[in-house]
């Protein structure tokens, strides 16, 4: 067999893989089109918080779970980002609550300006400044400690931790929450609105 046969019987050899090829892509594209289209999207991310008192007294929050030999309680969630009106009949009445005084019926909330939020943080984590922005949307009294630059801050923040490293961790008024969850945190801040 001579050079240039070989080499003409080389590029056929190629040109025929090449063309196999792409009839099985031509195959096997709409297959996984379809399988894209058709597969459940759902934009709710489940998840569970976990909930349990530290050393010091501290109610925490987080995402992961406590220290060993800590009892927590588990809240499950599907995350909703659908708001729905309370239906009338679940709105609590005075005259249903006899026994709670009218001052009380009609106490004003605190504003989200009276709520001091402290946030425990370093410069290079994107959750830090994700939740710098949500509490700032929230317009509360934050006071932020980069714990790389202040050691007294980060002894502060591994006796409310429980000994985590973790950053963020958000003291809401003595509810710690570890790490960036926005639904935490404004739990925790209305609940220290209404007292």
């Amino acid at each position: 067999m001579t050079q240039q046969s070989k080499m003409w019987s080389e590029l056929v050899t190629r040109f025929i893989r090449t063309r196999e090829m792409r009839s099985q892509l031509r195959a096997v594209v709409p297959i996984l089109l379809l399988l894209m289209f058709l597969s459940p999207v759902s934009s709710a991310v489940p998840g569970e918080i976990y909930k349990w008192k530290d050393k010091n007294g501290n109610i925490v929050f987080s995402d992961t779970p406590p220290p060993p030999g800590v009892d927590a309680e588990i809240k499950e969630f599907k995350e909703d980002k659908t708001e729905r009106p309370r239906a009338k009949e679940n709105l609590p009445r005075a005259k249903e609550n006899p026994q709670k005084p009218k001052s009380e019926v009609l106490k004003e909330k605190r504003s989200y300006g009276d709520i001091q939020v402290i946030m425990y943080m370093t410069s290079w984590c994107p959750y830090c400044v994700k939740a710098r922005n949500y509490l700032h949307s929230l317009d509360v009294h934050l006071i932020e400690y980069n714990i790389e630059r202040d050691k007294d801050r980060k002894e502060e923040m591994l006796s409310k931790s429980g000994g985590s490293t973790g950053v963020p961790l958000i003291d809401v008024e003595g509810t710690i929450i570890r790490g960036y969850n926005p639904d935490a945190l404004k739990a925790a801040v209305e609940r220290r609105r209404g007292l």
